[in-house]
Protein backbone atom coordinates (compact mmCIF):
# COMPACT_ATOMS: atom_id res chain seq x y z
CA UNK A 1 0.00 0.00 0.00
CA UNK A 2 1.04 3.33 -0.99
CA UNK A 3 0.11 7.11 0.02
CA UNK A 4 0.99 10.01 -2.23
CA UNK A 5 3.04 12.54 -1.73
CA UNK A 6 0.19 15.22 -2.09
CA UNK A 7 -1.99 12.93 0.24
CA UNK A 8 0.39 12.79 3.19
CA UNK A 9 0.90 16.57 2.77
CA UNK A 10 -3.03 17.32 2.86
CA UNK A 11 -3.19 15.31 6.04
CA UNK A 12 0.10 16.51 7.95
CA UNK A 13 -1.43 20.21 7.30
CA UNK A 14 -5.07 19.73 8.06
CA UNK A 15 -4.57 18.14 11.16
CA UNK A 16 -1.75 20.68 11.95
CA UNK A 17 -4.15 23.46 11.59
CA UNK A 18 -6.68 21.78 14.02
CA UNK A 19 -3.94 21.58 16.65
CA UNK A 20 -1.63 24.01 16.18
CA UNK A 21 1.35 21.85 16.08
CA UNK A 22 4.40 20.76 13.61
CA UNK A 23 3.23 17.56 12.05
CA UNK A 24 5.34 14.75 10.10
CA UNK A 25 4.51 11.60 8.15
CA UNK A 26 7.37 9.45 8.05
CA UNK A 27 6.84 6.38 4.83
CA UNK A 28 7.32 3.04 5.44
CA UNK A 29 11.80 3.60 5.41
CA UNK A 30 11.46 6.32 8.19
CA UNK A 31 11.83 9.12 5.79
CA UNK A 32 9.71 12.33 6.41
CA UNK A 33 7.15 12.58 3.13
CA UNK A 34 5.21 15.39 4.41
CA UNK A 35 5.41 17.91 7.02
CA UNK A 36 4.30 20.98 8.05
CA UNK A 37 7.93 22.24 8.64
CA UNK A 38 9.38 22.03 5.31
CA UNK A 39 12.91 21.92 6.08
CA UNK A 40 12.47 19.03 7.06
CA UNK A 41 11.22 16.95 3.95
CA UNK A 42 13.09 14.47 2.67
CA UNK A 43 15.06 13.41 5.68
CA UNK A 44 15.37 10.35 7.32
CA UNK A 45 13.75 10.25 10.98
CA UNK A 46 15.62 7.38 12.86
CA UNK A 47 12.79 7.56 15.54
CA UNK A 48 10.25 6.35 13.06
CA UNK A 49 12.70 4.28 11.78
CA UNK A 50 12.74 2.42 15.11
CA UNK A 51 9.09 1.91 15.38
CA UNK A 52 8.93 0.14 12.20
CA UNK A 53 11.94 -1.79 12.46
CA UNK A 54 11.00 -2.74 16.05
CA UNK A 55 7.43 -2.77 15.85
CA UNK A 56 7.48 0.01 18.44
CA UNK A 57 3.87 1.26 19.79
CA UNK A 58 4.79 4.51 19.69
CA UNK A 59 8.30 6.87 21.24
CA UNK A 60 8.99 10.08 21.90
CA UNK A 61 12.18 11.55 21.26
CA UNK A 62 13.85 13.49 24.02
CA UNK A 63 16.03 16.39 24.30
CA UNK A 64 18.91 13.53 24.34
CA UNK A 65 17.88 11.97 21.61
CA UNK A 66 17.43 14.52 19.11
CA UNK A 67 20.03 14.86 16.21
CA UNK A 68 20.35 16.74 12.91
CA UNK A 69 17.07 15.37 11.24
CA UNK A 70 14.92 13.95 14.32
CA UNK A 71 13.32 16.82 17.22
CA UNK A 72 11.70 15.82 19.92
CA UNK A 73 8.26 14.93 20.15
CA UNK A 74 5.76 12.15 19.81
CA UNK A 75 5.60 9.28 17.28
CA UNK A 76 3.28 6.93 16.38
CA UNK A 77 2.73 3.82 14.14
CA UNK A 78 0.14 4.24 11.28
CA UNK A 79 -1.63 1.07 11.03
CA UNK A 80 -3.64 0.06 7.97
CA UNK A 81 -5.02 -3.61 7.32
CA UNK A 82 -2.72 -4.77 10.61
CA UNK A 83 0.31 -3.22 8.65
CA UNK A 84 2.90 -0.30 9.50
CA UNK A 85 2.00 2.28 6.66
CA UNK A 86 3.97 4.23 8.62
CA UNK A 87 4.58 6.77 11.44
CA UNK A 88 3.08 10.39 12.42
CA UNK A 89 5.03 12.51 14.50
CA UNK A 90 3.99 15.77 16.63
CA UNK A 91 6.85 17.72 17.34
CA UNK A 92 7.05 19.57 20.53
CA UNK A 93 7.53 19.23 24.64
CA UNK A 94 6.23 16.10 26.03
CA UNK A 95 3.49 17.57 28.49
CA UNK A 96 2.48 19.48 25.48
CA UNK A 97 1.69 16.99 23.06
CA UNK A 98 1.29 14.12 24.58
CA UNK A 99 -1.88 14.29 25.06
CA UNK A 100 -2.77 14.36 21.18
CA UNK A 101 -1.04 11.60 20.20
CA UNK A 102 -4.14 8.99 20.39
CA UNK A 103 -6.22 11.67 18.57
CA UNK A 104 -3.89 12.45 15.82
CA UNK A 105 -2.66 8.68 15.13
CA UNK A 106 -6.78 7.87 14.98
CA UNK A 107 -7.32 10.87 12.29
CA UNK A 108 -4.25 10.29 10.66
CA UNK A 109 -5.30 6.39 9.96
CA UNK A 110 -8.95 7.25 9.36
CA UNK A 111 -7.38 10.10 6.69
CA UNK A 112 -4.81 7.97 5.42
CA UNK A 113 -7.65 4.80 4.92
CA UNK A 114 -9.64 7.19 2.75
CA UNK A 115 -6.78 8.44 0.82
CA UNK A 116 -5.91 5.03 -0.18
CA UNK A 117 -9.70 4.27 -1.00
CA UNK A 118 -9.71 7.17 -3.68
CA UNK A 119 -6.43 6.50 -4.81
CA UNK A 120 -7.72 2.86 -5.87
CA UNK A 121 -10.93 4.17 -6.99
CA UNK A 122 -8.98 6.22 -9.38
CA UNK A 123 -7.18 3.37 -10.34
CA UNK A 124 -10.24 1.14 -10.88
CA UNK A 125 -11.41 4.06 -13.56
CA UNK A 126 -8.19 4.25 -15.26
CA UNK A 127 -8.07 0.88 -16.04
CA UNK A 128 -11.84 0.78 -17.13
CA UNK A 129 -11.04 3.93 -18.82
CA UNK A 130 -8.69 2.28 -21.01
CA UNK A 131 -10.48 -1.08 -21.97
CA UNK A 132 -13.49 1.58 -22.65
CA UNK A 133 -11.06 3.53 -25.19
CA UNK A 134 -10.17 -0.31 -27.02
CA UNK A 135 -13.32 -1.61 -26.49
CA UNK A 136 -15.19 1.69 -28.88
CA UNK A 137 -11.92 1.90 -30.86
CA UNK A 138 -12.89 -2.18 -32.00
CA UNK A 139 -14.86 -2.25 -35.15
CA UNK A 140 -17.53 -4.67 -36.20
CA UNK A 141 -18.42 -7.21 -33.10
CA UNK A 142 -16.48 -9.66 -33.36
CA UNK A 143 -14.25 -10.47 -29.60
CA UNK A 144 -11.88 -12.75 -28.98
CA UNK A 145 -12.06 -14.85 -25.92
CA UNK A 146 -9.12 -12.96 -24.05
CA UNK A 147 -11.01 -9.03 -24.70
CA UNK A 148 -14.59 -10.62 -23.64
CA UNK A 149 -12.42 -12.19 -20.31
CA UNK A 150 -10.54 -8.79 -19.63
CA UNK A 151 -14.14 -7.26 -19.80
CA UNK A 152 -15.51 -9.73 -17.27
CA UNK A 153 -12.79 -9.13 -14.55
CA UNK A 154 -13.56 -5.56 -14.65
CA UNK A 155 -17.61 -5.86 -14.40
CA UNK A 156 -18.11 -4.89 -17.87
CA UNK A 157 -19.91 -7.88 -19.82
CA UNK A 158 -19.08 -6.65 -23.89
CA UNK A 159 -21.70 -8.99 -25.54
CA UNK A 160 -24.90 -7.72 -24.07
CA UNK A 161 -26.45 -5.52 -26.45
CA UNK A 162 -25.92 -1.49 -24.98
CA UNK A 163 -27.12 2.25 -26.50
CA UNK A 164 -25.06 4.78 -26.97
CA UNK A 165 -24.90 8.83 -25.79
CA UNK A 166 -22.69 11.50 -26.57
CA UNK A 167 -22.48 14.75 -24.57
CA UNK A 168 -21.07 17.76 -25.82
CA UNK A 169 -20.72 20.96 -23.86
CA UNK A 170 -22.27 23.84 -26.32
CA UNK A 171 -19.17 26.30 -24.82
CA UNK A 172 -17.00 23.86 -24.09
CA UNK A 173 -14.50 25.72 -26.58
CA UNK A 174 -15.34 28.73 -24.61
CA UNK A 175 -14.41 27.51 -21.35
CA UNK A 176 -11.46 25.32 -22.14
CA UNK A 177 -9.59 28.30 -23.28
CA UNK A 178 -9.34 30.00 -19.58
CA UNK A 179 -8.63 28.28 -15.81
CA UNK A 180 -11.40 28.82 -14.33
CA UNK A 181 -13.72 27.35 -17.72
CA UNK A 182 -11.26 24.52 -17.24
CA UNK A 183 -12.00 24.09 -13.38
CA UNK A 184 -15.78 24.37 -14.10
CA UNK A 185 -15.72 21.90 -17.36
CA UNK A 186 -14.05 19.02 -14.41
CA UNK A 187 -16.54 19.87 -12.21
CA UNK A 188 -19.08 19.43 -14.90
CA UNK A 189 -17.74 16.35 -16.22
CA UNK A 190 -17.78 14.55 -12.52
CA UNK A 191 -21.11 15.42 -12.12
CA UNK A 192 -22.25 13.52 -15.20
CA UNK A 193 -19.74 10.79 -14.19
CA UNK A 194 -21.37 10.36 -10.49
CA UNK A 195 -24.73 10.33 -11.87
CA UNK A 196 -23.61 7.95 -14.11
CA UNK A 197 -22.46 6.09 -11.42
CA UNK A 198 -25.38 5.73 -9.48
CA UNK A 199 -27.60 4.82 -12.97
CA UNK A 200 -24.89 2.11 -13.82
CA UNK A 201 -24.04 3.71 -16.67
CA UNK A 202 -20.81 3.36 -18.28
CA UNK A 203 -18.56 6.37 -18.65
CA UNK A 204 -15.43 7.89 -20.47
CA UNK A 205 -14.34 10.94 -20.78
CA UNK A 206 -12.83 12.01 -24.06
CA UNK A 207 -12.51 15.90 -24.46
CA UNK A 208 -14.21 17.48 -25.43
CA UNK A 209 -17.20 14.09 -25.58
CA UNK A 210 -18.39 12.31 -22.74
CA UNK A 211 -19.36 9.10 -23.90
CA UNK A 212 -22.80 6.71 -21.92
CA UNK A 213 -22.97 3.14 -22.97
CA UNK A 214 -26.88 2.17 -21.52
CA UNK A 215 -28.00 -1.46 -21.14
CA UNK A 216 -30.54 -2.00 -24.15
CA UNK A 217 -33.31 0.12 -23.90
CA UNK A 218 -35.80 1.67 -26.00
CA UNK A 219 -35.63 5.13 -27.08
CA UNK A 220 -38.13 6.92 -24.92
CA UNK A 221 -36.17 5.54 -21.73
CA UNK A 222 -32.50 6.70 -23.24
CA UNK A 223 -34.84 10.20 -23.57
CA UNK A 224 -35.51 10.73 -20.43
CA UNK A 225 -31.86 9.99 -19.04
CA UNK A 226 -30.94 12.45 -21.72
CA UNK A 227 -33.11 15.30 -20.15
CA UNK A 228 -31.92 14.51 -16.66
CA UNK A 229 -28.36 14.97 -17.86
CA UNK A 230 -29.22 18.10 -19.25
CA UNK A 231 -31.61 19.17 -16.23
CA UNK A 232 -28.75 18.24 -13.55
CA UNK A 233 -26.16 20.15 -15.72
CA UNK A 234 -29.15 23.69 -16.42
CA UNK A 235 -30.49 23.74 -12.61
CA UNK A 236 -26.80 23.32 -11.19
CA UNK A 237 -24.55 25.20 -13.59
CA UNK A 238 -26.30 26.92 -15.78
CA UNK A 239 -24.71 25.07 -18.89
CA UNK A 240 -26.46 23.65 -22.24
CA UNK A 241 -25.22 20.65 -23.20
CA UNK A 242 -26.26 18.63 -26.93
CA UNK A 243 -26.55 15.73 -26.45
CA UNK A 244 -26.50 12.15 -29.55
CA UNK A 245 -27.92 9.52 -29.57
CA UNK A 246 -27.56 6.16 -31.74
CA UNK A 247 -29.85 4.29 -33.74
CA UNK A 248 -30.10 1.16 -32.24
CA UNK A 249 -33.56 1.08 -30.62
CA UNK A 250 -33.35 -1.86 -28.69
CA UNK A 251 -29.49 -1.89 -28.02
CA UNK A 252 -26.63 -3.31 -30.06
CA UNK A 253 -23.15 -5.14 -29.85
CA UNK A 254 -21.82 -3.13 -32.40
CA UNK A 255 -20.09 -0.20 -30.04
CA UNK A 256 -18.01 1.07 -32.56
CA UNK A 257 -20.93 1.75 -34.37
CA UNK A 258 -23.48 3.00 -32.30
CA UNK A 259 -20.65 5.62 -30.75
CA UNK A 260 -20.56 6.53 -34.28
CA UNK A 261 -23.84 7.58 -34.66
CA UNK A 262 -24.56 9.21 -31.22
CA UNK A 263 -21.03 11.31 -32.36
CA UNK A 264 -22.46 12.29 -35.40
CA UNK A 265 -25.46 13.30 -34.22
CA UNK A 266 -24.35 15.25 -30.91
CA UNK A 267 -22.04 17.44 -33.70
CA UNK A 268 -25.18 17.91 -35.70
CA UNK A 269 -27.26 19.17 -32.67
CA UNK A 270 -28.58 22.67 -32.64
CA UNK A 271 -32.16 23.00 -33.60
CA UNK A 272 -33.11 20.46 -30.61
CA UNK A 273 -30.73 19.76 -27.56
CA UNK A 274 -31.34 15.79 -28.10
CA UNK A 275 -30.75 14.35 -31.18
CA UNK A 276 -30.83 11.25 -32.71
CA UNK A 277 -28.58 9.51 -35.40
CA UNK A 278 -31.77 7.82 -37.42
CA UNK A 279 -33.63 11.73 -37.04
CA UNK A 280 -30.70 12.90 -39.40
CA UNK A 281 -30.73 13.49 -43.11
CA UNK A 282 -28.73 16.86 -44.72
CA UNK A 283 -26.56 17.03 -41.23
CA UNK A 284 -25.06 13.56 -42.50
CA UNK A 285 -23.23 15.24 -45.32
CA UNK A 286 -23.02 18.56 -43.60
CA UNK A 287 -19.21 17.77 -41.58
CA UNK A 288 -18.00 16.93 -44.79
CA UNK A 289 -18.32 20.50 -46.18
CA UNK A 290 -14.62 22.38 -45.72
CA UNK A 291 -14.96 25.08 -43.63
CA UNK A 292 -13.50 27.82 -46.64
CA UNK A 293 -16.71 26.60 -48.60
CA UNK A 294 -18.90 27.31 -45.62
CA UNK A 295 -17.62 30.46 -45.13
CA UNK A 296 -17.61 31.08 -48.82
CA UNK A 297 -21.60 29.88 -48.40
CA UNK A 298 -22.84 32.43 -45.68
CA UNK A 299 -20.69 34.99 -47.98
CA UNK A 300 -22.61 34.56 -50.66
CA UNK A 301 -25.77 34.55 -49.04
CA UNK A 302 -24.64 37.34 -46.94
CA UNK A 303 -22.49 39.89 -48.72
CA UNK A 304 -20.93 42.60 -47.21
CA UNK A 305 -23.10 41.85 -43.64
CA UNK A 306 -20.90 42.66 -40.53
CA UNK A 307 -20.80 40.14 -37.78
CA UNK A 308 -23.02 41.43 -35.14
CA UNK A 309 -25.91 41.55 -37.78
CA UNK A 310 -24.98 38.39 -39.42
CA UNK A 311 -26.09 36.91 -36.01
CA UNK A 312 -29.09 38.38 -35.62
CA UNK A 313 -29.99 37.13 -39.35
CA UNK A 314 -28.73 33.56 -38.00
CA UNK A 315 -31.12 34.24 -35.05
CA UNK A 316 -33.68 34.70 -36.74
CA UNK A 317 -33.52 32.16 -39.28
CA UNK A 318 -33.30 29.81 -35.87
CA UNK A 319 -36.52 31.23 -34.74
CA UNK A 320 -38.41 30.70 -38.05
CA UNK A 321 -37.41 27.52 -38.44
CA UNK A 322 -38.32 26.47 -34.81
CA UNK A 323 -41.78 28.61 -34.92
CA UNK A 324 -42.35 26.34 -38.54
CA UNK A 325 -42.24 30.29 -40.18
CA UNK A 326 -45.26 31.34 -37.67
CA UNK A 327 -44.79 35.12 -37.58
CA UNK A 328 -47.01 35.24 -34.31
CA UNK A 329 -45.01 32.95 -32.46
CA UNK A 330 -41.91 34.34 -33.86
CA UNK A 331 -42.55 37.91 -32.49
CA UNK A 332 -43.57 36.50 -29.19
CA UNK A 333 -39.57 34.94 -28.92
CA UNK A 334 -38.37 37.49 -30.19
CA UNK A 335 -39.82 40.67 -28.66
CA UNK A 336 -40.93 42.28 -31.62
CA UNK A 337 -43.66 43.21 -33.74
CA UNK A 338 -45.17 41.12 -36.19
CA UNK A 339 -44.55 43.70 -39.13
CA UNK A 340 -40.74 44.26 -37.82
CA UNK A 341 -40.33 40.50 -38.66
CA UNK A 342 -42.23 40.82 -41.67
CA UNK A 343 -39.76 43.89 -42.16
CA UNK A 344 -36.60 41.88 -41.54
CA UNK A 345 -37.42 38.89 -43.54
CA UNK A 346 -37.95 40.81 -46.69
CA UNK A 347 -34.60 42.85 -45.73
CA UNK A 348 -32.85 39.64 -45.37
CA UNK A 349 -34.42 38.42 -49.23
CA UNK A 350 -33.09 41.76 -50.92
CA UNK A 351 -29.57 40.34 -50.20
CA UNK A 352 -29.74 37.66 -52.00
CA UNK A 353 -33.10 37.18 -53.35
CA UNK A 354 -33.94 34.16 -51.71
CA UNK A 355 -37.57 33.96 -49.96
CA UNK A 356 -37.38 31.92 -46.19
CA UNK A 357 -41.04 31.51 -46.88
CA UNK A 358 -40.49 29.59 -49.89
CA UNK A 359 -39.56 25.76 -49.62
CA UNK A 360 -36.17 26.10 -51.54
CA UNK A 361 -35.46 29.31 -49.61
CA UNK A 362 -36.07 27.64 -46.40
CA UNK A 363 -33.51 24.92 -47.33
CA UNK A 364 -30.63 27.38 -48.15
CA UNK A 365 -30.95 29.21 -45.09
CA UNK A 366 -30.89 25.94 -43.02
CA UNK A 367 -27.94 24.99 -44.19
CA UNK A 368 -26.56 28.37 -43.81
CA UNK A 369 -27.52 28.11 -39.40
CA UNK A 370 -25.78 24.92 -39.83
CA UNK A 371 -22.69 26.02 -41.26
CA UNK A 372 -22.57 29.32 -38.74
CA UNK A 373 -23.06 26.97 -36.02
CA UNK A 374 -20.66 25.07 -37.24
CA UNK A 375 -17.74 27.33 -38.02
CA UNK A 376 -19.05 28.91 -34.73
CA UNK A 377 -18.18 25.83 -32.67
CA UNK A 378 -15.05 25.15 -34.34
CA UNK A 379 -13.26 28.30 -33.67
CA UNK A 380 -15.56 30.57 -31.57
CA UNK A 381 -17.78 33.31 -32.14
CA UNK A 382 -15.96 36.63 -33.36
CA UNK A 383 -12.67 34.98 -34.14
CA UNK A 384 -13.74 34.84 -37.76
CA UNK A 385 -14.17 37.18 -40.84
CA UNK A 386 -16.83 35.89 -43.64
CA UNK A 387 -16.60 39.04 -45.63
Amino acid sequence: MYISQTAAQSIVEEIGREINEHINYMDEEGYIVASTDKARLGTLHTGARRIIEENLPGLYITEEMENETTKKGINLPITIRGRIMGVVGITGEKERVAGYGNIVRRMTEIMVADSLQKDHRKYDRRVRYRFMEEWIGRSGAFYDRGFVERGGQIGIDIMRPRRAMVIRFVRYSELSATQEGQRRLEEMESAVRHYADREEILYLREPPRQICLLEACSDEKIRRIAESVQALLRDKYGERVVIGVDSADGGSIHINQICKEAERAAEAGGLSDIVYYKDLYVELFLRDVTAETQVEYLDRLFPGVPEEELEAYMRLIEVFIEEEGSVTRMADRLYMHKNTIQYKLKKMEALNGRDIRKPVGAAVYYMALQFYRMLNHAEGIGQRSFN
